[in-house]
């Protein structure tokens, strides 16, 4: 049985949408589909709202069917706790509510969360269903939660706070290789504040390619729903 190939995105604003816009295009050019991890801050000084270009990209890539995940409230630098590892749900809806309303003010609504580091506190899961998200995808896995369903795949990241240092990197694609020949479904994501190093872009790509090589069916997250 064939596993399904998840590719995402992370860290996307000002300084990082032209690596993350070509990592989309040659994806795009392999047939496969790519989520965008989205957050209305980052490191406490950038801004969504204050950013047309990036508002304007991801509309774009919005319309033209592109799946998009909230990827927390303040997607903080990856030195900094993850955001949403250690909160419990009085918290964890403080963030959720700020995060949700900013981003529908700005015309983006999806029904898919990730935490920052794809790291999620059991708190910040219980209220996830009350902000009418239908999927989240965490270190463990991904949660169906209308019927609190887990199926347990491992995410493979360059960067998001998993380094991306050439040991790292030859490792995640031997790993999807091999994951994918079992017929598991493969994760792969990446930072894009990588992605100005064309040696990560290209072992990213190969990582994609050795999954998608190996049987793997590419799809993103919606296809949970």
């Amino acid at each position: 049985m064939r596993g399904l190939l998840l590719v995402s995105v992370s860290s996307i604003f000002a300084g990082t949408r032209e690596g993350a816009a070509r990592l989309v295009a040659e994806l795009d050019s392999r047939g496969v589909p790519v989520s965008l991890l989205v957050a209305p801050h980052i490191d406490g000084s950038w801004h969504l709202a204050k950013d047309p270009g990036t508002m304007a990209w991801l509309r774009e890539q919005q319309d033209s069917g592109r799946a998009l995940i909230l990827n927390g409230f303040d997607q903080a630098a990856q030195g900094r706790r993850a955001e949403f590892a250690n909160l419990p749900p009085h918290e964890a809806k403080l963030r959720l509510a700020g995060a949700t309303r900013q981003m529908a003010q700005l015309g983006f609504v999806t029904g898919i969360f990730a935490p920052p580091r794809w790291r999620m506190s059991p708190g910040a899961l219980e209220v996830l269903p009350e902000f009418d998200f239908r999927l989240a995808a965490s270190t463990n896995g991904i949660h169906q939660l209308d019927s609190g369903r887990l199926h347990q795949t491992r995410n493979l990241s360059y960067g998001e706070g998993f380094g991306s240092a050439k040991w790292w990197r030859r490792n995640i694609i031997k790993a999807a290789g091999r994951s994918a020949q079992r017929g598991n479904t493969v994760r792969l994501s990446v930072s894009a504040r990588t992605l100005h190093e064309d040696k990560v872009m290209r072992d990213f790509l190969k990582a994609v390619d050795s999954a998608a090589g190996a049987g793997a069916r590419p799809a993103d997250y919606t296809a949970f729903f």
